[in-house]
């Protein structure tokens, strides 16, 4: 099994029951001597799937950030290990990315999919792509290639529209 944080053999195999969920975090030897697993102090699992390492505080600016709608900081989602309304996940969208990543190594799901699902799943992660091609292109003013790619766009969006795909 890999660690978690690097792609190394995992040998420290943490586990954590928190309100009946089990986290589970897999380490090699140095990452866990990075983040001070087995020096015989007790830590939190949500420092370390947080990045905080054993015992790391939050930093003030990032523990002084606030949901609007809910007002929980934080901190708070930290010490609770949940958001506290779907406002959060706006309000914390860097420190859930930095998480997803530790845990899944991506923030898009790349997994199974319904059959029926998976060429229009497919077609539109294409079309993002075209879009954010399209959009790179212009600020670099590279504007053959993001005519290229707004071409392709509008071939696949009408494949969009009429409901198939085609492999070419």
């Amino acid at each position: 099994m890999k660690c978690d944080k690097c792609d190394n053999v995992a040998s420290v195999h943490l586990t954590q029951v928190l309100n009946g969920k089990m986290q589970k975090l897999h380490l090699c030897e140095a990452c866990a001597q990075k983040m001070g697993v087995g020096q015989g102090s007790a830590f939190s699992m949500s420092d370390l799937l947080l990045g905080q390492g054993v015992g790391a505080p939050l930093s003030t600016a990032n523990s002084a950030k606030t949901c609007q709608e809910c007002g929980w900081t934080l901190r708070k989602v930290k010490k609770v290990g949940r958001l506290g309304c779907s406002g959060c996940y706006q309000a914390f969208e860097e420190e859930i990315e930095t998480l997803l990543k530790s845990i899944h190594r991506a923030t898009r799901h790349r997994g199974r999919r319904p059959q029926h699902l998976a060429q229009k799943l497919l077609l539109r992660d294409q079309i993002e792509k075209l879009e954010a091609g399209i959009a790179a292109s212009i600020a670099a003013e590279a504007y053959e290639q993001a005519a290229a790619f707004r071409d392709e766009l509008r071939q696949l969006k009408a494949q969009e529209m009429e409901g198939t795909v085609h492999d070419d």
